[in-house]
């Protein structure tokens, strides 16, 4: 099975994806969030915000990118009943590591072996967000045993405990 990118908003997305594409030219890719800058194709969108869902698509629609990829949330329906656009649900666990710690879960859940995060440091300035990236660590410390073998971090806090890809640890 192919490697997995998942990308994030943090402003070093670009470089961070940048310097993966040095190590290997073929995988696929997951975004993260509404306010995922990354205009390429996608095999996954992620997020815990189910109202970022129809926004997203809405964006990539009009920027005439692939829309012939899987939702991934933590809930398909709300409590009203109404059914969300949501192909895959990874159930939400405390604390939150973010929607990229949700994405990393259903990677893993969907066989990836090597993921690995781009924009997605964990530390740093949230824009337009109130809880800052930071917060979200104590979700990937608490979580670290079960993703520390499938998940590999391009910047910040998750690449230092998490470390970074090499191309031995991509099989390459």
């Amino acid at each position: 099975m192919k490697s997995i990118i998942i990308i994030g908003c943090a402003p070093c997305w670009e470089e961070d994806f940048e310097n993966f594409k040095i190590l290997v030219d073929e995988f696929d890719v997951m975004a993260i969030g509404a306010d995922c800058p990354y205009g390429g194709a996608i095999q996954y969108f992620a997020t815990y915000h189910f109202v970022d869902i129809p926004i997203y698509k809405m964006r990539r629609k009009n920027a005439n990118c692939n829309l012939d990829f899987k939702v991934i949330c933590h809930k398909n329906q709300l409590a009203s009943g109404e059914k969300l656009d949501v192909d895959i649900v990874e159930l939400h666990k405390t604390p939150s590591g973010s929607s990229s710690l949700l994405g990393a879960a259903a990677a893993i859940h969907l066989g990836y072996k090597n993921i690995v995060l781009c924009g997605c440091p964990m530390e740093g300035d949230n824009k337009n967000k109130i809880t800052p990236y930071n917060t979200f660590q104590i979700g990937w410390a608490s979580r670290l045993s079960e993703i520390k073998n499938y998940v590999r971090s391009m910047s910040g806090y998750t690449k230092e405990i998490l470390g970074r890809p090499t191309k031995e640890w991509l099989g390459i």
